[in-house]
């Protein structure tokens, strides 16, 4: 190929590269750059999963405010998340691989995505543990936050993706569901039934199988609204 013919290639790319060129009167305008089916499927996934992280750390802010301690656990210093926590390979995974399961019922790869690192971003109520200050432990795993994680993740994303708003709540269940199995015999305990009752439930045995049923319940049920949503918009 001759030099004549590369400088053109890399004018082509360049052209379609930069984001301003001159119009005819000189002004700058923004050329707008088609975006991909993956830049838009990573970037809803991350702007969502985001979201949901954040909203795990704020939910979990509440424990630190003595007006809310009647409703709650006590609150007590919890101590480093990397070190109290147990936090390992099997962990991570576990809660990809259990969510993934659940998202299968979607019939969507956008959202088989989400259901698979919800669970995961839903520990980021741990954070508040590198504060080194008292605070109730696992306040998202409730299902109180899972309620409202519901209508603010379809607010900030999608005001009418039921299957979002299905995956917010279902998550909560479907990492509880594997912390029970990975505590094997010795069980755990969650504030799952806050603000009705203050006390940690302790969970053990059997009892991950019927979370994870609820959560796939609650992701095909929103898979159903859905696609009734869209065969009424088609109509």
């Amino acid at each position: 190929m001759t030099r004549l013919g590369d400088s053109r290639i890399v004018a082509q790319i360049l052209h379609k590269l930069i984001a301003y060129h001159f119009g005819q009167n000189g002004e700058k305008r923004l050329v707008k750059i088609p975006a991909t089916k993956s830049s838009i499927l990573l970037k809803f996934i991350l702007k969502s999963s985001g979201i949901y992280a954040g909203l795990a750390t704020a939910f979990s802010l509440i424990g630190i405010f003595p007006i809310f301690g009647e409703y709650l656990p006590k609150s007590y210093l919890i101590g480093n998340p990397l070190v109290v926590s147990g936090i390992s390979i099997e962990h991570v995974v576990g809660h990809v691989v259990f969510g993934l399961i659940v998202g299968f019922v979607t019939f969507s790869i956008r959202y088989i995505l989400l259901a698979g690192l919800f669970p995961i971003a839903l520990d980021s109520d741990h954070l508040i543990q590198f504060l080194n200050i008292d605070a109730v432990p696992r306040l998202g795993h409730s299902f109180l936050f899972g309620v409202i994680s519901v209508p603010i993740m379809m607010y900030a994303i999608g005001k009418k993706d039921y299957r979002l708003g299905a995956i917010s709540m279902a998550s909560v269940l479907t990492h509880i569901s594997f912390d029970i199995l990975l505590s094997g015999k010795s069980g755990s305990q969650f504030p799952i039934l806050i603000p009705v009752s203050n006390k940690m439930l302790m969970l053990i045995g059997q009892d991950w199988i019927f979370f994870l049923l609820a959560a796939l319940i609650i992701c095909a049920t929103g898979t159903f609204f859905a696609k009734n949503l869209t065969n009424k918009t088609q109509i």
